[in-house]
């Protein structure tokens, strides 16, 4: 039975293959399942923060409490969502949808399940 393999960006399903051959990131891969477990210590997520946040600037700290636990690596204002979005990796224990966390200089924030729907 293969091991599921969870890449940091959730793109696993189309993006791995166990049978092809020789690929750029294949040791990686390998590493991740076979000796991680498909554990990965951060997973890219979406945040959403209220509609009146500043939106949050790249590399901007996301942090639980007091604990830093990522990173922003893109945000933007969302026309869709009528509040700003962004994405960040995150450690793996605040992944799930619904989880509080704080953006350094734009306040309180909520993770999304991606992609981000109206």
């Amino acid at each position: 039975m293969a091991t599921r393999f969870r890449s940091k960006a959730g793109i696993e399903d189309r993006a791995i293959s166990r049978g092809k051959g020789c690929y750029v990131g294949q040791e990686v891969i390998v590493r991740v399942q076979d000796r991680g477990h498909g554990r990965v210590a951060r997973r890219l997520v979406g945040l959403t923060l209220s509609a009146d946040a500043p939106v949050p600037g790249r590399d901007a700290t996301i942090r639980a409490g007091e604990k830093e636990i990522g990173r922003v690596t893109s945000a933007a204002w969302s026309p869709s969502l009528l509040r700003p979005a962004a994405l960040g990796y995150v450690h793996r224990d605040f992944v799930a949808p619904g989880t509080a966390v704080s953006i350094e200089a734009s306040g309180d924030a909520t993770v999304a399940a991606l992609p981000f729907l109206t």
